[in-house]
């Protein structure tokens, strides 16, 4: 059965310009290297799923962590 919803490769960067995390997260480091480094904060990394026909899937999470993005 093919999912009717499909992600990969997800990835949330809290902060100003948060395209500065992404040549750091590519290199490998964690997230609190990257807060370290750039004051911003990673909030998901590298997620992926997929959801199919007839499954219940919940996103959740803390009042602005980003949910509806």
């Amino acid at each position: 059965m093919d999912p009717i919803l499909e992600v990969k490769g997800l990835y949330k960067v809290f902060g100003e310009d948060p395209e500065r995390a992404f040549p750091l997260i590519e290199k490998g480091n964690d997230k609190d290297t990257i807060f370290e480094k750039t004051g911003l904060t990673l909030g998901v990394d590298d997620v992926s799923l997929s959801i199919n026909e007839g499954e219940i899937f919940v996103i959740m999470g803390l009042s602005g962590s980003g949910k509806s993005t």
